[in-house]
């Protein structure tokens, strides 16, 4: 019996203490107390004693287990259910019901792991899976139909590891093309597929794969600037003495994305693996410790297409805090200006001392303000040190539209606009411009991100030029 999302499966589980019969189906895990043990879930689980032989509804009680094994009795296997994070305890009468959010399903008795593979549809054109073969084609193969077909050595197909950081603990990550061979009429010859590897010291602390799904999702979602990826393979390893690893476990995950996009892999919209070579570790470690901005990654490849109010916040909001990271004291100032800040401020700090209460906070908000840099500001600033990469963007756009590149004003039209927007200026006319000027901060957000981990200018236009389907003709 195979193991779906959509199939119900029953079993025993030992949870507080107390042997339940499980029913599983969708997220939803039920639990049915022994008939001796309903009198507790109804009077100390459910209800609690206010006194006096009185009783009310006790508070929501939290789940307090990461994970719960369990025992299927469809395919004798061991099931590790993982709680939604944050849930409580719902009943139906003494029946307990958990919300779910992922699983596994043990193919043997392992208990610890120390390997753990991602696969997804996009993953085989970001580590192009026909990397792992070759194809001779004879002279006589319209007469003859004979070709060759050969697939490559696993070293030339699988990257250098790269390590990142995970909540302390440290996690060597690559990529290789997977093969699959059947003999079965219905299933294809050879399969072939791209995969990414988690490697760590081993452990049974199930959650800790739930903390690397979100992360290798999130990378994914990085490389094709979208948030509708869907992992379709999760499977657990434990290493032999021989240093081969035996899959032992799958990990099924109840996401929101149904499926992946087709169109923008055929369209091409991917940074490719080659482009970001050996920083993948870094990309992966600020994902980890959320230092990277993704939050304004459209939620699918057409919603990119379209802009609100929300969406243009958040375009520049990305801007904003990658700047703050590549200039953490700012924007590069003359002389003189620190010597005037400097100056404005004691005379502010004079003010702060003297005067109180409201007029305390006026000055201190005041003197905040001096050293503070405005979002046109910061866009002058980059357009100065990024134009070796980004004005070949730039001016292409610009132009194809009848304009012209100039920073001073892009910056000054999209910091008025992101004030309409985030100060509800509803009467304000739309500064339409600013439409093409958020177009081309997207680039300069995802220029500043890749220099930021030591990429080279022309792999950071290629991987622009691929990602936005620009089109131009690089070096």
């Amino acid at each position: 019996m195979s193991f779906g999302c959509n199939t119900t499966y029953t079993g025993k589980l030992k949870y507080r203490d107390i042997d339940f019969t499980f029913v599983f189906t969708g997220t939803e895990l039920r639990l049915i107390p022994p008939a001796d043990k309903e009198s507790e879930i109804e009077w100390q689980w459910k209800m609690k004693s206010i006194g006096n032989g009185a009783y009310t509804f006790a508070d929501p009680m939290p789940v307090d287990e990461r994970y719960l094994t369990s025992h299927c009795n469809e395919t004798n296997q061991r099931i590790v259910f993982l709680p939604a994070q944050g849930s409580t305890l719902s009943f139906n009468n003494t029946v307990v019901i958990i919300e779910i959010e992922s699983f596994i399903v043990c193919k043997s008795n392992d208990d610890k792991f120390n390997r753990v593979t991602f696969s997804c549809p996009e993953m085989n054109y970001i580590h192009p899976i026909n990397k792992a073969f070759t194809i001779k084609i004879p002279n006589e193969f319209a007469k003859e139909g004979v070709a060759y077909f050969n697939t490559q050595n696993f070293d030339l197909t699988t990257t250098d590891k790269q390590k990142f950081i995970v909540d302390e603990k440290e996690v060597q990550m690559y990529f290789g093309i997977s093969r699959t061979i059947s003999f079965k009429i219905d299933n294809p010859p050879l399969t072939l597929e791209s995969v990414m590897f988690f490697e760590f010291d081993a452990t049974n602390d199930y959650s800790f794969i739930l903390r690397l799904w979100q992360i290798a999702r999130d990378f994914i979602r990085f490389l094709c600037y979208r948030n509708n990826i869907f992992i379709t393979k999760i499977e657990l390893s434990t290493s032999e003495d021989d240093g081969k690893y035996k899959k032992f476990a799958k990990m099924y995950i109840f996401d929101r994305a149904e499926e992946s996009e087709e169109t923008p892999l055929q369209k091409g919209r991917y940074i490719k693996q080659i482009h970001i070579a050996g920083k993948e570790g870094d990309i992966l470690s600020d994902i980890a410790s959320d230092s990277i901005y993704l939050r304004h990654l459209p939620e699918t490849f057409e919603s990119g297409h379209h802009i609100n109010a929300a969406r243009f916040v958040m375009i520049t909001a990305a801007f904003e805090w990658e700047f703050s990271r590549q200039y953490p004291d700012g924007c590069t100032k003359s002389k003189a200006t620190i010597d005037a800040e400097k100056d404005v401020s004691n005379e502010i700090q004079k003010l702060i001392d003297k005067v109180s209460g409201k007029r305390k906070k006026i000055c201190k908000f005041l003197k905040r303000l001096i050293k503070s840099t405005s979002l046109q500001t910061e866009i002058i600033q980059i357009g100065k040190d990024y134009s070796s990469i980004i004005d070949i963007f730039g001016n292409h756009l610009y132009q194809i539209n009848g304009e012209e590149l100039n920073y001073s004003e892009m910056g000054q039209r999209l910091s008025d606009q992101r004030n309409h927007f985030a100060h509800g200026d509803l009467d304000k006319d739309f500064i339409g411009l600013s439409l093409l000027d958020l177009m081309f901060l997207e680039y300069v957000v995802y220029a500043m991100q890749l220099k930021n981990y030591g990429l080279s200018d022309i792999e950071i236009q290629r991987s622009i030029n691929e990602l936005f389907h620009c089109g131009l003709a690089l070096e």
